[in-house]
Protein backbone atom coordinates (compact mmCIF):
# COMPACT_ATOMS: atom_id res chain seq x y z
CA UNK A 1 0.00 0.00 0.00
CA UNK A 2 1.51 3.49 -0.82
CA UNK A 3 1.07 6.25 1.69
CA UNK A 4 1.82 10.07 0.96
CA UNK A 5 4.40 11.70 3.23
CA UNK A 6 4.66 15.33 3.73
CA UNK A 7 8.04 15.76 5.50
CA UNK A 8 8.98 18.96 7.56
CA UNK A 9 12.97 19.42 7.46
CA UNK A 10 13.44 21.46 10.25
CA UNK A 11 16.26 23.94 10.62
CA UNK A 12 18.25 24.65 13.73
CA UNK A 13 16.48 26.47 16.68
CA UNK A 14 15.65 29.87 17.03
CA UNK A 15 13.50 32.80 18.06
CA UNK A 16 9.92 32.31 16.90
CA UNK A 17 8.81 35.23 15.27
CA UNK A 18 7.47 38.33 16.89
CA UNK A 19 3.12 37.34 17.24
CA UNK A 20 3.66 34.04 15.95
CA UNK A 21 0.48 32.62 14.61
CA UNK A 22 0.98 29.53 16.95
CA UNK A 23 2.24 31.09 19.95
CA UNK A 24 5.36 29.70 20.09
CA UNK A 25 8.82 31.26 21.88
CA UNK A 26 11.28 29.41 20.07
CA UNK A 27 10.97 26.92 16.41
CA UNK A 28 13.89 24.74 14.55
CA UNK A 29 15.04 21.94 16.53
CA UNK A 30 17.11 21.19 19.10
CA UNK A 31 18.74 18.37 21.58
CA UNK A 32 16.53 16.44 23.51
CA UNK A 33 13.44 18.16 22.09
CA UNK A 34 10.45 15.87 22.35
CA UNK A 35 8.09 14.31 20.29
CA UNK A 36 5.72 17.02 20.64
CA UNK A 37 7.98 20.00 21.06
CA UNK A 38 8.96 18.44 17.64
CA UNK A 39 5.30 18.64 16.37
CA UNK A 40 4.34 21.84 17.81
CA UNK A 41 7.74 23.35 15.90
CA UNK A 42 7.30 21.67 12.75
CA UNK A 43 3.71 21.91 11.80
CA UNK A 44 3.67 25.52 10.72
CA UNK A 45 3.71 27.75 9.64
CA UNK A 46 4.56 27.41 6.11
CA UNK A 47 3.69 27.97 2.40
CA UNK A 48 2.04 24.78 1.21
CA UNK A 49 0.10 23.36 -1.76
CA UNK A 50 -3.13 22.85 0.39
CA UNK A 51 -4.69 20.69 -1.87
CA UNK A 52 -1.34 18.36 -2.17
CA UNK A 53 -0.64 18.89 1.52
CA UNK A 54 -4.49 17.26 2.38
CA UNK A 55 -3.79 14.40 0.00
CA UNK A 56 -0.71 13.34 2.06
CA UNK A 57 -1.32 10.83 4.82
CA UNK A 58 0.84 11.65 7.33
CA UNK A 59 3.86 13.99 8.28
CA UNK A 60 7.21 13.65 9.01
CA UNK A 61 9.17 16.32 11.07
CA UNK A 62 12.60 15.76 10.43
CA UNK A 63 15.87 17.43 11.75
CA UNK A 64 19.09 18.71 9.54
CA UNK A 65 20.72 14.99 9.66
CA UNK A 66 17.52 13.26 8.29
CA UNK A 67 16.31 11.80 12.02
CA UNK A 68 12.91 11.12 12.26
CA UNK A 69 11.13 13.61 15.88
CA UNK A 70 8.02 13.27 15.05
CA UNK A 71 5.27 11.43 13.15
CA UNK A 72 1.37 12.38 12.90
CA UNK A 73 -1.63 11.85 10.85
CA UNK A 74 -2.79 14.51 8.63
CA UNK A 75 -6.18 16.19 9.45
CA UNK A 76 -6.41 19.52 7.90
CA UNK A 77 -5.14 22.91 7.36
CA UNK A 78 -5.40 26.37 9.22
CA UNK A 79 -4.59 29.45 7.60
CA UNK A 80 -2.48 31.63 9.27
CA UNK A 81 -1.97 35.21 6.66
CA UNK A 82 -0.16 33.95 3.64
CA UNK A 83 0.94 30.77 5.02
CA UNK A 84 -0.48 27.53 6.48
CA UNK A 85 -0.52 25.64 9.86
CA UNK A 86 -0.87 21.71 9.86
CA UNK A 87 -3.17 20.07 12.19
CA UNK A 88 -3.07 16.44 12.92
CA UNK A 89 -3.04 13.79 15.56
CA UNK A 90 0.46 13.15 16.59
CA UNK A 91 1.48 9.41 16.76
CA UNK A 92 3.30 9.42 20.19
CA UNK A 93 5.95 6.38 20.06
CA UNK A 94 6.02 5.95 16.64
CA UNK A 95 9.13 3.76 15.75
CA UNK A 96 10.24 6.20 13.16
CA UNK A 97 10.79 8.46 15.72
CA UNK A 98 15.04 8.75 16.65
CA UNK A 99 15.78 6.97 12.93
CA UNK A 100 17.19 8.05 9.78
CA UNK A 101 14.22 9.00 7.78
CA UNK A 102 13.49 6.74 4.48
CA UNK A 103 13.30 9.60 2.62
CA UNK A 104 15.76 11.96 2.80
CA UNK A 105 15.12 15.49 2.47
CA UNK A 106 15.66 16.46 -1.38
CA UNK A 107 16.11 19.97 -1.40
CA UNK A 108 16.75 23.27 0.67
CA UNK A 109 12.61 23.73 1.19
CA UNK A 110 11.76 22.57 4.19
CA UNK A 111 8.20 21.41 2.79
CA UNK A 112 8.71 18.42 0.61
CA UNK A 113 5.88 15.22 -0.72
CA UNK A 114 6.65 11.74 -1.01
CA UNK A 115 5.20 8.58 -1.95
CA UNK A 116 5.92 5.90 0.27
CA UNK A 117 5.57 2.64 -1.58
CA UNK A 118 6.99 0.59 1.21
CA UNK A 119 3.78 1.62 2.71
CA UNK A 120 6.39 2.01 6.00
CA UNK A 121 4.30 5.27 6.88
CA UNK A 122 1.33 4.06 9.30
CA UNK A 123 -2.46 3.96 9.10
CA UNK A 124 -3.98 5.81 5.66
CA UNK A 125 -6.91 6.58 7.78
CA UNK A 126 -7.58 10.03 7.71
CA UNK A 127 -10.57 12.06 9.40
CA UNK A 128 -11.59 14.79 6.81
CA UNK A 129 -13.20 12.37 3.83
CA UNK A 130 -12.87 15.51 1.39
CA UNK A 131 -9.59 17.17 1.46
CA UNK A 132 -11.63 20.68 0.76
CA UNK A 133 -12.93 19.76 4.38
CA UNK A 134 -9.64 19.67 5.94
CA UNK A 135 -9.07 23.49 4.88
CA UNK A 136 -10.06 26.09 8.17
Amino acid sequence: MEVGVLQIQLGQERAAPANDWLGRSRIGSWPGMSEQEAWEAGRGVWVLRTDRALQQDEVQVVDLDGTVLAVARITGITKCGGRYALEGDLLLGDARVGQPTTTPHPSRNSVAYFDDPAGTAASSHRSSAHPEEGLR
